[in-house]
């Protein structure tokens, strides 16, 4: 969950992998429950229970 809080503090993208291979991309922000997070989707915003991710991997932005 490291590069988790690193994507919620710096506003990267993050593509999370879910116990059940369900894979999603989105930003992640920390809610009033310090068990979920909130994934914003392009579909919309949609909360995941940290203990149903199994792999989290941050898109980290190139400037030019």
């Amino acid at each position: 969950m490291h590069e988790l809080k690193i994507a919620v503090t710096l506003g990267h993208q993050v593509v999370v992998k879910l116990e059940s291979g369900q894979i999603m991309t989105g930003l992640p922000k920390w809610g009033s429950a310090p068990d979920r997070v909130q994934l914003r989707t392009i579909e919309g915003a949609v909360w995941v229970k940290l203990n149903e991710i199994s792999h989290v991997t941050r898109i980290i932005p190139f400037e030019r």
